[in-house]
């Protein structure tokens, strides 16, 4: 397979990581067709063999803009710590692993943010005790709502972005994360 790189995250997709985070996907990559970056999810259009398409270099923003994208930062570092600490108390093996992968993409869309906003170190979060939401049931319930809230941000603030490479990687965002609502809602 061709060497690919995805304009939304950056990452390098090749015959060695094409497979990697199956769990979080609906669909999965093979070597001879690849629709989607397993590091954050983006579609294959957004997948490029010219470096100089990537989308989170080099953003000057205002204080507002700059807000809304930290925000979207703590967003989704805090739902990849969720499904981190959601993984260790999941029951069952197959949605273990869901979250594991769920989990590496989210903080992938922290990285995201991070370059776009050009912060030099993660957001100081609280951490929280999960441990009330042991079971399947309950874990993905709640995973199911994180994943709806990050819609509700990207879609709403999407929009209201002057730069349109931010934009676009606020509607790659928003659709991944549908996709993730699609995995917690089903199981």
């Amino acid at each position: 397979m061709n060497k690919l790189i995805c304009s939304i995250c950056g990452m390098v997709i090749d015959d060695k990581n094409y497979f990697f985070n199956k769990e979080a996907f609906l669909r999965k990559n093979s070597s001879g067709n690849i629709m989607f970056c397993p590091f954050c999810g983006a579609p294959v259009r957004y997948l490029v063999e010219d470096e100089n398409k990537i989308k989170t270099l080099g953003h000057n923003l205002d204080e507002w803009h700059l807000k809304i994208v930290s925000n979207a930062f703590k967003l989704e570092v805090f739902n990849g710590d969720f499904y981190k600490e959601a993984s260790k108390l999941a029951e069952d093996s197959k949605i273990k692993d869901m979250f594991k992968a769920l989990s590496k993409i989210e903080y992938m869309h922290a990285s995201v943010h991070k370059k776009i906003g050009g912060f030099t170190s993660e957001p100081n979060l609280k951490k929280l005790d999960y441990s009330k939401y042991a079971g399947n049931g309950k874990l993905l319930e709640m995973a199911c709502k994180r994943e709806k809230h990050a819609v509700e941000y990207y879609e709403k603030y999407a929009n209201r972005m002057e730069d349109n490479k931010i934009r676009d990687v606020f509607n790659v965002l928003a659709y991944v994360e549908k996709i993730h609502i699609q995995l917690t809602d089903k199981k």
